[in-house]
């Protein structure tokens, strides 16, 4: 089974049926979400801002949204019971989530109502089908992957797309477990497959897609950040002197923070030519960030706020009220931020 548990990537994501109350009964893929009171207090792994709003996922498939700052929070119908891991919106209406089992679900009206655009069964034969034909051409790195798709599927749509990326309502990039990497021009409606375009051998877990300045990066295991240039059609491999995973990636301009295990930070001033440690006092993973006008923040396993305000180059770290696995955060407004992690969702009250 080519799958590894994905509480796996070090234990960043500790999903659990064993903290649901109810048993989802079927195929999670066709399995609505079940609705729970627990919608604070509950698992989750991934927040965005829709305007005003606010939108978090978690695990078997709960969707909850805000209208007030994180104050109180409201369960939106989701059309599956996967754990859901990461949400992007570009817009105020529009945005996309991914989870487990390859999961793609779309909203167009700013989180209120979901409907599912793929999920991992349609990606196998998608993938297979696509490589079949690349292989007949005699392309040999195409027969290689191929072989590749097909272990990755032979026990069914088990690979989870980790992260997800939109640059506007119409192009967006989802990474994933195994080399995942799929982008899309026509908003979610079709997808294509990117993992010929990543030059590296061996197809590592993509854990985090996101826009830096002109340039596309993909931070993954191994040390290893993956950037496609403005126009090109590769994704370049960036040796960043580290050898360990990344779980996350933040930056503007042409600078690029990329942050994981035991609470490692590396910063690139050049958009990743060019890689330098920051040390901090958090040895914790650092398993989500957001970039808040010229504020970067990062949160961390042993539930510290990162915060820098000089652009990665240094950070302070703050506790956050309730001790949890932070897993995300975004700031509500100059003071205040909500964070995400395994014991559900809370405000802090920046120092």
């Amino acid at each position: 089974m080519r799958l590894i548990a994905l509480s796996l990537l070090a234990g960043v994501w500790l999903f659990s049926a064993a903290t649901v109350q109810a048993k989802v009964t079927g195929d999670p893929l066709d399995v609505p979400a079940v609705t729970t009171r627990l919608t604070t207090s509950t698992q989750l792994s991934g927040i965005a801002q829709a305007g005003n709003r606010l939108v978090a996922v978690g695990i078997r498939g709960l969707i909850i949204t805000s209208d007030d700052g994180g104050v109180s929070w409201e369960q939106r119908l989701s059309p599956v019971s996967s754990d859901l891991l990461a949400v992007s919106f570009p817009t105020a209406d529009k945005g996309w989530v991914v989870g487990h089992h390859g999961v793609i679900l779309h909203s167009s009206d700013g989180g209120v109502s979901w409907m599912k655009q793929m999920d991992g069964r349609d990606a196998a034969t998608q993938l297979v089908a696509h490589f079949e034909k690349l292989a007949a051409t005699g392309d040999e790195r195409a027969g290689i992957l191929l072989d590749e798709m097909r272990l990755n599927f032979e026990n069914g749509p088990e690979q989870a797309l980790l992260d997800v990326w939109f640059d506007d309502e119409s192009t967006g990039y989802v990474v994933g477990s195994f080399g995942t990497l799929l982008s899309t021009a026509d908003g979610g409606r079709t997808w294509r497959s990117e993992i010929e375009h990543v030059d590296y051998e061996t197809l590592l877990h993509l854990n985090v897609v996101r826009r830096v300045g002109d340039a596309l990066f993909v931070a993954s295991e191994r040390g290893v950040v993956f950037r496609r240039k403005a126009g090109g059609t590769k994704f370049e491999a960036l040796e960043t002197g580290y050898a360990g995973s990344f779980f996350t990636l933040i930056g503007q301009a042409h600078t690029v923070v990329a942050a994981g295990l035991r609470g490692t930070i590396f910063k690139s001033e050049d958009g990743g030519d060019n890689w330098t440690k920051i040390e901090t006092d958090v040895l914790a993973t650092l398993t989500g960030s957001a970039v808040a006008g010229d504020v970067f923040f990062l949160v961390s396993q042993n539930g510290r706020v990162l915060i820098s305000t000089d652009q990665g180059s240094t950070f302070r770290s703050q506790a956050a009220k309730r001790s949890m696995t932070l897993t995300g955060v975004v700031q509500v407004n100059p003071q205040d931020l909500v964070l995400i992690g395994t014991t559900g969702v809370q405000k802090l009250t920046l120092e």
